[in-house]
């Protein structure tokens, strides 16, 4: 072809925005000619269906009042997809009511324009003579252009356009303001007036204003309301409530009813107001309290309204199905079902043949063209550009391109609308709220869309003319608007693009797989869909080449791009700056494995999942017996030891080494007793290469929380490594020091039998304390079981010569020891000695005890304690004990058996070794218990006691405690000496055990007694007018006689009565403040007051009281001091109480500390005088007078003028609206019922 231009048929390039029932043009002086422009717009253009007449006959049937054999109502839900023309329908719906227009046309004329070869001559009939009995009123509004602003609500939006249809301002406080105004004698000088109020304030070039200026700025009616207000009534305060309204849905159609009345008293026709709403589902979104509203509304349509007010409202779908996308609560719609009866369907057009029909129609020369170039091209289009496994499908089909539709679609492939539309669609759920996109989801965008990239596709002179566009077409199109839909994605693909490792081919394949993954179940993100995807030209390379283009391409950017290893969603998924990182950082180290590492961490990690693959043998036979013991391994990888072991405790241990796994450790080295498995060569570099990769991500997470994409892959190469691995393990040769076994299991069998001696036997391995246990409980004739016979533990008969070979080298080893340390050796010191000789006795102690058992019984040693007392065999069994247990080849001596029995200590039939143990535990126990004291009587010192004389006292006991636990800290290592007096060590522990003993009983019981004693002492610093000279001469008695006891072991029996009877003026001040306390009680007559005050129903805490109805000036006025009152006059008798007490004991501890805290200047003594509690009586009297009988929750409000005026006045104004108060006056307030 010459030229693109024609290509295709001269249609309307522009595309406008949707049509909406508030659209504006710009406005002829000539209103004949303006309302011409709006038929031109929306009558002509309209084309009558089905659906929209049943609509438009139901609506004109319903306003005539024709309607009995239809369903009540007037609230109507017109619904349809995009391309259904609703919004179209509704601006002609407003058109067509609007009576005032009407009048000033011929009616006919303008039914023609809509219906112009006279199909509906019946619907314009029922029109007509609708208009004819009627006066209609449309009040259309657009929802959508109230998405952008603040939020706002149906019933304000109602308001504003009824306030503006009847000449008011749309700012609410304004129109507020007007309807009030219009009512004063000034409103018809208010464009005089605002001049003169904004000259008067000072506003330059005032005489330009006018009201209508007032109306529109908000800065202009801060000025000119608060001064008209001010003229017409005195004062400016008035201002706020003229504006202040409780706006809600019955108010708004309250006032559409009003403005309906006011039309109706003006004509010579019944007057019927019809509501436009455009979009309401649009506007709800996932708002609920939006829904919650809307349906109010329709309810007050009906009720108030009574069918002369008529609602129609669109949306995208039928209220059952409404959806409002990802909203956090989802909303149920189906609320608006009983109040929107009438729903009206409109079918759309589907967005393929619209955006065919309107852009991608053809010349007859265009269609010839792509005919005979485009069909036939080197690459067929039909059977090229279609996608593989397709899931759900489109219509037009996206497996299947039939040659017609193709030519139509040109160069378009026919399901790519329909594509693109679904793509929008999911993108448009990434957003918080997706009714907000701006990707709308309707036919005109698809129609904005495809006309941009038609005009792209022209303007292009760089492709081929046999190009198409592609999807990459598509992403290039809308990318700036995906920056706000998806950024993270977008800022990946412009660092692909500025990386310097990718092509511009690595570019379109991510633009593909980014699109792609937003219709996973539509088309899957495989090698062929891809290569569909961004091929565009007929006359490239075919797809079997632009395949394995797309593979190495993704092989390249596997960076940015990775499978997707979630079990739903696309194949493959774009990668977040965290991966990239990691992925970068397992580059880096990929480039540079460090071999020592890589085995660390294939050890922590992947060995424990390894080895159970292995079949590695759990038993082997060993000795003549016959019997199969267990096996654990020791693993190493090319000389590097693996942590990761296979352990059973009580086993025989193989040594494994695997070789052929480093590439850079090649040793011959055979030790003995050890396997060396090589693993198969075939597959090796490959085993490696996985291990490297495996490792490098590993290590690039090792420090990072590993997000779940990476740590799948990380997973994912692990399980490679584990299989390969194993399966080279699997197909290794093995060798033992000569030998090359055939097999794992004669390989472990041959270890073992060269990795152990001859004096040794595997049950040696499982012997532990149970073992030896069972070896104490035999009797002396009783048959050792089969386990000790198996390891030649020796009978007491037994002669050396007839010993098993294992006791035989146990004898010799410890007897060569004894002898070269003057035969007598700690067990520790022995097992170590000995050890050292033969290393794997000390992984057999519990055995070699056994069989050290068994010689002492047979005489060749004999055990004694660290004293040197002879101990029985059965001592050296508790291997816990062993630590104090020494052996000798020569009897020892004498004991202090007897002496620790005549104390008391043990019993006849214990040990002195038990002896010393518990004497040492009595000693630590006397130690411990005087300690506690000391600091149970230093904690008082410090923070319960005040008075010098107390505190000295008993801290003069606490110092008689420390000097006893002393002592017994001396004893302790005098217990341990060498030579020890144990005679006199006895006593002493037994005599400070016993007076211990006694003092704690003394103290438990005296300690209230002492708190007493310095809560009276504690009103010396206090000045309180109510109690007596005699009492306060009381106490300095009572101190002095204190400071004259500061000598007295008063926590002895014998001193604590002298003490006590010392002390003969503390019963005089707890008489006296007795008597002090009764006449106060008495005097102020407080008790009554208390009394009335208990369980008082007003007192509860503060918080629980109604915040909302009682106010802070009569809490702080009455009820917080009467609680005061009552709290403290409790507080004072429980003090009083406590401390008049004349034999305080254990039980009265924590009531005497509780009073201590009140003897204090903190505490509101003056409270009890007679003016105080007179004061409290007359706020209680009051508090009767006006709420007595009543509970806080059942008033409406309580408060305190001029404090709480401000809340007060607002509880009385809703009284006064809702019901006729009365008023009774008592002293101190008056009650408003």
């Amino acid at each position: 072809m010459t030229s693109m231009d024609d290509l295709f048929e001269k249609q309307d390039a522009t595309f406008e925005e949707s049509i909406r029932i508030d659209r504006k043009f710009d406005e002829d002086d000539d209103r004949a000619a303006h309302r011409d422009q709006l038929y031109r717009h929306y009558l002509d253009t309209y084309h009558i269906t089905d659906a929209s007449e049943d609509f438009l006959r139901d609506f004109f049937t319903r306003i005539h009042g024709h309607d009995e054999e239809m369903r009540k109502g007037a609230n109507h839900w017109l619904y349809g997809y995009y391309g259904s023309g609703k919004s179209h329908l509704l601006t002609v719906l407003n058109l067509l009511t609007a009576s005032a227009d009407l009048e000033e046309e011929d009616r006919k004329e303008v039914w023609n324009r809509l219906d112009s070869d006279s199909t509906y001559s019946d619907l314009y009939e029922t029109w007509s003579s609708m208009l004819d009995e009627y006066r209609l009123v449309p009040l259309p509004i657009n929802l959508l252009k109230y998405q952008s602003v603040r939020e706002q609500s149906f019933s304000e939006i109602i308001l504003q356009a009824v306030y503006q249809a009847r000449g008011l301002s749309n700012r609410l406080d304004v129109a507020f303001f007007e309807e009030w105004y219009q009512n004063q004698g000034t409103w018809d000088q208010r464009d005089e007036l605002t001049k003169e109020v904004l000259k008067d304030e000072g506003v330059p070039n005032a005489d330009q204003y006018s009201w209508d200026d007032v109306q529109q700025y908000r800065t202009l009616s801060d000025l000119v309301l608060e001064e008209l207000v001010e003229r017409e009534t005195g004062t400016a305060d008035g201002l706020a409530d003229i504006q202040r309204q409780d706006i809600g849905q019955r108010m708004a159609v309250e006032a559409v009813e009003s403005y309906r009345q006011d039309l109706e008293t003006e004509s010579e026709k019944p007057v019927k107001i019809v509501l436009l709403v455009d979009e309401v589902t649009l506007f709800i979104g996932g708002d609920y309290q939006r829904l919650s509203e809307l349906n109010a509304l329709a309810e007050s349509i009906d009720t108030i309204g009574e069918g002369n007010i008529q609602m129609v409202a669109t949306a995208q779908s039928q209220i059952e199905d409404v959806r409002p996308g990802l909203a956090a609560k989802q909303l149920d719609f189906g609320i608006l079902k009983d109040r929107f009866p009438h729903q009206y369907h409109l079918p759309s057009h589907h967005v393929g043949e619209i955006v065919q029909r309107r852009l991608l129609e053809k010349t007859e020369a265009g269609t010839d063209w792509v005919e005979s170039e485009a069909l036939t091209a080197r690459i067929h289009p039909t059977s090229t550009f279609v996608y593989s496994e397709v899931g759900q499908n489109t219509e037009p089909p996206l497996n299947r391109v039939k040659e017609k539709e193709f030519v139509q679609f040109y160069p378009l492939l026919p399901y790519q609308p329909a594509l693109f539309l679904e793509i929008l669609s999911n993108l448009r759920n990434e957003l918080a709220d997706s009714t907000k996109s701006i990707f709308s989801g309707t036919a005109r965008a698809i129609l904005a869309i495809v006309a941009g990239l038609r005009d792209r596709w022209m303007r292009d002179e760089s492709k081929d003319e046999l190009s198409l566009i592609s999807l990459v077409d598509f992403y290039d199109l809308i990318r700036y608007e995906l920056e706000d839909i998806i950024p993270n994605e977008i800022e990946v693909l412009e660092e692909i693009e500025a990386d310097e490792d990718t092509t511009d081919f690595d570019l379109k394949v991510a633009k593909a797989v980014l699109l792609l993954s937003y219709v996973p179940d539509s088309v899957p993100q495989n090698d062929a869909n891809i290569a569909v995807a961004v091929m565009d030209d007929l006359n490239g390379q075919p797809r079997t080449t632009v395949r394995n283009q797309v593979q190495n391409s993704l092989e390249n950017l596997d960076k940015y791009i990775r499978p997707n290893t979630a079990e739903d969603g696309p194949l493959l998924r774009i990668t977040d700056r965290e991966e990239r990182e990691i992925i970068e950082e397992a580059r880096k180290n990929r480039k540079n494995p460090d071999w020592d590492e890589i085995i660390a961490a294939f050890d922590t990690k992947l060995w424990a999942d390894i080895s159970p693959r292995l079949n590695l043998p759990t038993s082997v036979p060993y000795g003549g017996d016959g019997d199969n013991y267990p096996i654990s391994y020791n693993f190493s990888i090319d000389g590097q030891p693996l942590d990761g072991v296979d352990e059973h405790e009580g086993a025989l241990e193989a040594t494994v080494v695997i070789r052929g796994v480093r590439p850079d450790v090649d040793s011959k080295k055979v030790n003995e007793g050890t396997i060396y498995w090589s693993v198969k060569e075939d597959g090796l570099d490959d085993l490696r290469s996985q291990l490297i990769e495996w490792w490098s991500f590993h290590e690039a997470t090792a420090e990072t929380e590993t997000p779940d994409t990476i740590a799948r892959d990380v997973d994912d190469a692990a399980d490679r490594v584990k299989s390969k691995l194993a399966s080279a393990l699997k197909d290794g040769s093995y060798k033992v020091e000569s030998q090359e076994p055939r097999g794992l299991e004669s390989a472990v069998k041959e270890c073992i039998n060269r990795a152990y001696p001859s004096f040794f036997h595997p049950v040696m391995l499982e012997v532990d304390q149970s073992y030896l246990s069972e070896l104490k409980r035999l009797n002396d004739d009783e048959e050792y079981p089969e386990w000790a016979q198996k390891i030649d533990v020796p009978t007491p008969d037994a002669e050396v010569s007839t010993m098993g070979t294992i006791a035989k080298e146990i004898r010799g080893a410890v007897g060569r020891t004894l002898v070269d340390h003057d035969n007598e050796m700690g067990l520790p010191a022995l097992f170590e000695n000995i050890t050292e000789e033969t290393p794997f006795y000390g992984e057999v102690k519990p055995a070699v005890t056994a069989v050290l058992w068994g010689l002492c019984r047979a005489g060749e040693f004999r055990p004694v304690a660290e004293d040197g007392e002879a101990l029985s065999a059965d001592e050296l069994l508790t291997l816990s004990q062993q630590m104090e247990i020494k052996l000798r080849t020569a009897p020892s001596s004498t004991s202090l058996k007897e002496q620790f029995i005549d104390a008391g200590i043990i019993d006849p039939i214990q040990t002195v070794d038990e002896g010393i143990v518990a004497l040492e535990e009595l000693n630590e126990s006397v130690k411990r218990q005087a300690r506690t004291l000391a600091e149970t009587t230093e904690v008082s010192t410090e923070t319960e006691l005040e008075s010098d004389a107390l505190v000295s006292l008993v801290a003069s006991f606490s110092n008689a405690l420390s000097e006893l636990a002393d002592s017994a800290k001396s004893r302790a290592d005098a217990i341990a000496a060498d030579d020890t007096d144990w005679e006199e060590i006895i006593d002493q522990v037994a005599s400070d055990e016993e007076w211990l003993t006694g003092v704690e009983d003394r103290w438990e019981s005296r300690e209230s007694y002492l708190l007493q004693l310095d809560g009276l002492l504690r009103f010396r610093d206090l000045e309180i007018d109510w109690l007596s000279q005699s009492f306060y001469d009381a106490l300095d008695q009572l101190s002095q006689q204190l400071e004259n006891e500061s000598g007295r072991e008063w926590w002895t029996q014998e001193g604590w009565q002298s003490f006590d009877q010392s002390l003969d003026a503390r019963l005089t001040a707890i008489s006296a403040l007795e008597e002090d306390w009764s006449a106060q009680v008495a005097e102020t007559n407080a008790k009554s007051l208390v009394t009335e005050l208990e369980g008082h129903q007003w007192l509860i805490p503060p918080l629980q009281l109604p915040e909302h109805s009682v106010h802070d000036g009569f809490q702080s006025g009455y009820l917080r001091p009467l609680r005061h009152f009552k709290d403290t006059h409790e507080s004072i008798q429980a003090c009083i109480s406590a401390l008049t007490n004349r034999e305080p004991g254990t039980h009265d501890e924590r009531t005497l500390k509780r009073a201590l805290g009140t003897v204090s200047s903190t505490t509101d003594w003056d409270s009890l005088t007679e003016d105080r509690v007179d004061t409290y009586r007359e706020k209680y009297e009051t508090v009767e007078q006006l709420v007595g009988g009543t509970r806080p929750e059942e008033i409406e409000g309580v408060g305190v003028l001029f404090g709480d005026e401000s809340a007060l006045k607002g509880q009385f104004e809703r009284l006064v609206k809702s019901r006729e108060p009365t008023i009774e006056q008592i002293d101190g307030g008056v009650i408003i019922k």
